[in-house]
């Protein structure tokens, strides 16, 4: 049976409960173990992760930094999580194994958009999800142009 450790704990303390939600779900419906690496980022983490090419938006310009769903919203918590299959693989490189890697990625999505569907038509959340790896939520995903699998943030319906 898949938990979260202490780490993804903490980390889930700081994310929106409908994130909560969904990650729980995953971990204890489909028993697919991952890990949750991140959630609040202050605005000098997400400045070294722009400044990296880590990420597209820059929290010094205020227009961007709307988007910044890391960074603590009004309400208080992240609308983001970064995310990854336990255990961690990043499937860098082209050969074959790193490709399956990356596959898994792909499969723990499907998960999340699984129990987002199930949660949301049992009226436990409030919002969809956006991934990194189908930016644009067309199930095309060979027309992103920046990858960031791990990324899942909220939506409003």
């Amino acid at each position: 049976m898949a938990i979260f450790g202490g780490n993804s704990r903490k980390v889930l303390d700081t994310v929106h409960p409908d994130l909560v939600k969904i990650h729980e779900r995953v971990i204890s419906k489909y028993n697919f173990d991952h890990s949750v690496y991140e959630g609040i980022r202050t605005d000098e983490k997400q400045l070294e992760y722009f400044l990296g090419g880590k990420s597209k938006l820059d929290p010094r310009d205020p227009d961007l930094r709307k988007s910044a769903k890391h960074l603590k919203q009004p309400d208080g918590f992240s609308h983001a999580t970064d995310s990854a299959p336990y255990p961690i693989d990043w499937g860098n490189g082209k050969d074959k194994k790193a490709e399956k890697a990356r596959a898994r990625f792909y499969m723990f999505a499907g998960y999340m958009f699984a129990a987002c569907a199930e949660l949301l038509s049992e009226g436990k959340i409030t919002h969809t999800i956006r991934w990194g790896g189908d930016w644009n939520s067309d199930k095309n995903f060979n027309d992103q142009t920046f990858d960031d699998l791990p990324h899942f943030e909220l939506r409003k319906i």
